[in-house]
């Protein structure tokens, strides 16, 4: 008897989640392939092969695809159609100056609301992104890294700030993976975590301001350089989505 009112229960969650509109169902196909790389800069995306792929008509891909258009992940061109955007050197400092200016509030408004359990949270995510970082682990580390951010901001209790930057985070941070494999980056911005929530932690919101924002410069220098040195060539080299402009050329063959 119990068992029969136990699989009725679960019948019953299961048929009150609702299903993923086919636009869902095509956002996250399209942005799970940039994130994960499948889908490079400037790769270009065939919205009948996609329409094709997931067994739909090309009218929701097309919603889709211009929903991803608004975060900046793909752009559509007259000639060529859609692609994964591209992004330039340009738009990393103007994605950054705007993070500057959010994080930077939302991390002194984090530092004055933490409840006890926000601690917590927090203390236990820097053990599990130290641990990562002996043990090499990315993907430990990445997870850790969110459970910070995540609490931190809504901690903060901004959430169209919050919303904002998590917008602006979805334009690079398929670089992320590259960007930790960089030398010691993973433990550089470890022990830049760590001092930030010492800060945080200890109720001084003016350093956990100073700190959150040296962090950021860090991880914006260290994603031009993925970018300079990785990501353009790759995308000069395929012929594909925006060219770079004859100054960052320069700066490049500079280098």
């Amino acid at each position: 008897m119990t068992e029969r009112v136990v699989v009725r229960i679960n019948a019953a969650s299961k048929a009150q989640r609702p299903k993923q509109t086919s636009v869902e169902r095509v956002y996250a196909f399209v942005r799970q392939g940039i994130m994960q790389f499948s889908l490079k800069p400037g790769e270009s995306i065939s919205d009948i092969a996609i329409a094709k792929r997931v067994g739909i008509s090309r009218t929701p891909v097309r919603e889709a695809l211009r929903q991803l258009e608004l975060e900046g992940l793909v752009l559509h061109t007259p000639h060529r159609g859609w692609m994964v955007r591209a992004l330039q050197r340009e738009d990393v400092e103007n994605i950054f100056e705007i993070k500057e200016c959010l994080e930077a509030m939302l991390v002194r408004q984090a530092t004055k609301k933490l409840a006890p359990q926000d601690k917590a949270v927090l203390t236990k995510a820097m053990a599990k992104m130290e641990e990562a970082t002996s043990n090499k682990d990315q993907q430990a580390w990445l997870t850790a890294d969110d459970c910070v951010e995540t609490t931190l901001y809504l901690a903060a209790g901004n959430p169209r700030a919050r919303q904002i930057v998590s917008s602006l985070n979805a334009q690079w941070h398929w670089m992320w993976v590259g960007i930790i494999a960089l030398g010691d980056r993973m433990e550089q911005s470890a022990r830049e975590h760590k001092a930030i929530l010492a800060k945080v932690l200890a109720g001084d919101a003016d350093g956990a301001e100073a700190l959150a924002l040296s962090h950021l410069s860090s991880v914006k220098q260290s994603l031009l350089t993925v970018l300079t040195n990785f990501v353009l060539p790759l995308t000069d080299v395929l012929g594909k989505g925006f060219k770079s402009s004859p100054s960052e050329t320069r700066s490049r063959e500079a280098r």
